[in-house]
């Protein structure tokens, strides 16, 4: 199994380093493509800023070249629109080289040379200006003079100034015009080799796939034959474990079945020992005799009631309170002479306790309740004598027996608590980690009831299931 989970990490690693690989080419060739791209465009643009540099001289030269040509259409013909013409072009000049110097300024030598031109035009245009006011006052000899003379200087310079400008940019033309070949042809290299690359490492990546899905398809027959040896594995490990359940099943029912009846066999026989005390009180002939003989007498059945309801739970250590507390007080109901008005309300929460505080648990419950229908009615009367069982959430239950009969008061204390039955509830409540608190039930000065209350701190609680 470690060689198959070997030989599939391999087949992983190959392949996830060969797509990665493949990756990174591809990334480096397209930001390769994209650099030169971006330098091609740079080109492009600086060939299409030279066009305009050449076009705006040209449409100078053109503006100066108008203004001359309606300036002399003028002159010959007196027609406005030629004079018309002549001041449009003019008017235009100006603004056409601030264009052009505006195109400059990447240029310092260039941007130089408009500078130097500057003057000339700004002399060119005085000159038709002057041309211009010679001619409406009909003086054809200052306008051809000072067309001749001095204009013709200033626009022969002017034309030269220009043409070494539109020189200059017609060399830049041409380089740029190159780079933009030279980077079309590096792009077309680019691209071919990145084709290439690819279409190596298509294959590249086309092997490894191949085999990757080759050892996957030997890891998934090897994997098969596992899960059968696995399967066949389990198949025996789980009869081995029925088997054992099975056995293990039996002996519980066996020792299940043993407590119950060794259960059964000790509360028949305090019941036998609970019968020879009663035989034996009928037969005693002092009073005194007699009750000490029945109180021994209910203390043992109330014991032996416990034992016949001990159905221990699934962990053979835990009883239900609510059975064997139910069970003692079914006794003690049962044991009432017949016709009397005294009820048992049993309210016990079916809490998990310990199988060896249940009996402790049993003979409190009977002695305060024994207590209550001996002490608490006079013959004769009628009441009820209510059982509290329960933890109300917490973690610590308590036991609480309440009656509505002539109710408990100081003067009594005297009287019982030196008694059995007081020391025996003294003693369990102690086991427990509690004492007995009396109190009144209601204020009623005829039958004011008696409530005792123990709170069982440490009566353990198994948790519910």
């Amino acid at each position: 199994m470690q060689d198959l989970q070997d030989q599939s990490g391999r087949s992983n690693r190959a392949l996830i380093l060969t797509v990665s690989f493949c990756f990174l080419l591809l990334l480096a060739s397209a930001l390769l493509v994209q650099r030169i791209s971006n330098e091609a465009d740079d080109a492009d643009r600086w060939v299409v800023h030279t066009l305009e540099v050449k076009q705006s001289i040209a449409r100078l030269l053109l503006a100066v070249s108008t203004a001359e040509s309606g300036l002399r259409g003028y002159l010959i013909t007196h027609t406005q629109s030629f004079a018309d013409d002549c001041v449009a072009a003019r008017d235009s000049v100006p603004g056409y080289l601030e264009k052009l110097g505006g195109l400059m300024t990447d240029n310092a030598r260039q941007a130089q040379r408009i500078e130097d031109i500057k003057p000339l035009v700004a002399a060119r245009i005085q000159v038709f200006n002057e041309a211009l006011a010679l001619a409406q006052r009909n003086s054809t000899e200052g306008v051809l003079q000072k067309m001749g003379g001095r204009g013709k200087q200033v626009m022969d310079d002017l034309r030269q100034r220009l043409d070494e400008v539109d020189q200059e940019e017609s060399r830049l033309l041409e380089e740029r015009r190159v780079r933009v070949s030279e980077l079309r042809m590096q792009f077309v290299i680019a691209v071919a080799v990145m084709l290439s690359a690819c279409g190596v490492m298509a294959c590249i990546a086309l092997f490894s796939v191949r085999r990757y899905l080759h050892a996957l398809d030997q890891n998934r027959h090897r994997l098969a034959a596992y899960n059968t040896e696995l399967e066949e594995r389990v198949a025996e490990r789980t009869a081995e474990l029925a088997q054992a359940s099975e056995v293990a099943n039996r002996e519980r029912r066996r020792a299940e079945a043993l407590l119950t009846d060794v259960n059964h066999r000790v509360g028949n026989n305090l019941a036998l020992v609970s019968s020879f005390l009663t035989m034996q009180q009928r037969t005693v002939k002092s009073a005194e005799a007699g009750r000490a003989l029945g109180a021994a007498r209910a203390r043992v059945q109330a014991i032996a009631s416990a034992h016949r309801k001990l159905r221990l739970g699934s962990d053979f250590a835990t009883v239900k309170a609510n059975e064997v507390l139910g069970a003692v007080l079914e006794d003690i109901a049962a044991g009432l002479p017949p016709g009397d008005l005294i009820k048992i309300i049993v309210q016990v929460a079916p809490l998990e306790i310990h199988a060896r505080d249940a009996v402790s648990l049993g003979v409190l419950t009977s002695e305060l309740v024994m207590n209550a229908v001996k002490h608490a009615f006079s013959v004769g009367d009628a009441g009820e004598v209510s059982v509290v069982f329960s933890n109300d959430g917490a973690s610590a239950p308590f036991l609480e027996v309440t009656d509505d009969g002539r109710g408990w008061h100081e003067s009594q204390t005297a009287e019982t608590s030196h008694g059995l039955g007081s020391r025996i509830i003294d003693m369990v409540a102690r086991q427990f980690g509690g004492q007995p608190q009396r109190s009144r039930r209601r204020e009623d000065e005829h039958r004011p009831g008696t409530r005792i209350r123990i709170d069982l701190a440490r009566l353990e609680l198994m948790p519910q299931i």
